[in-house]
């Protein structure tokens, strides 16, 4: 639980640390950097909002739900074997299992990277259609025991512009989705 707590510790220094060196950073630059306009976003909460994100938690769900069958099979059939028997057993279960287990994993990883592309690309479109010259995530989920908290890290200034990316999202889906629909 201390390892936890200092961890948890490490990780607010660090980020406190790294968002005052950034100010810092703007604060000895030229005049124009004094003029610098800064965009934020809540990250969370797009990568919650993207529509592959829902898939990805239903794949999780697949995953866990066809290990808990599996291991409830492994241990109706393991009744009763001596320990050679059941590793037998158990061996044949994880090479059937391992398959499966795979083409989920490819699929979440495939989901999660097109997730991480399509918010990278749609933070750059908003960044230069409205001139930023920075971007920032407003703020960082942080585990504090049992519950998990959002501190902000920006705690003044910057222009919200969570609303702008999602909606690149949407429109850049919408318009792959409608290529798709015209090439079948």
């Amino acid at each position: 639980m201390q390892v936890v707590e200092k961890r948890v510790g490490k990780k607010i220094v660090f980020i406190f640390l790294f968002t005052v060196i950034i100010f810092l950073f703007l604060g000895f630059q030229n005049i124009k950097a004094a003029n610098a306009k800064v965009g934020l976003i809540n990250l969370s909460g797009i990568i919650s909002i993207h529509p592959y994100t829902e898939k990805i938690n239903q794949l999780r769900l697949t995953l866990g739900e066809e290990l808990k069958k599996r291991q409830e099979e492994l241990n109706k059939q393991g009744k009763g074997l001596d320990e050679i028997e059941l590793k037998k057993l158990e061996d044949k279960f994880n090479k059937e299992w391992e398959p499966t287990k795979q083409k989920i994993l490819t699929e979440m990883n495939s989901y999660q990277a097109s997730r991480y592309s399509d918010i990278i690309e749609a933070i750059k479109v908003i960044g230069d259609k409205g001139k930023y010259d920075l971007i920032l995530n407003s703020e960082i989920k942080v585990p504090t025991g049992n519950d998990i908290l959002n501190y902000p890290i920006v705690l003044y200034g910057g222009e919200d512009i969570t609303q702008d990316v999602i909606a690149e999202i949407n429109r850049k889906l919408a318009e792959e989705n409608k290529e798709k629909d015209t090439t079948k």
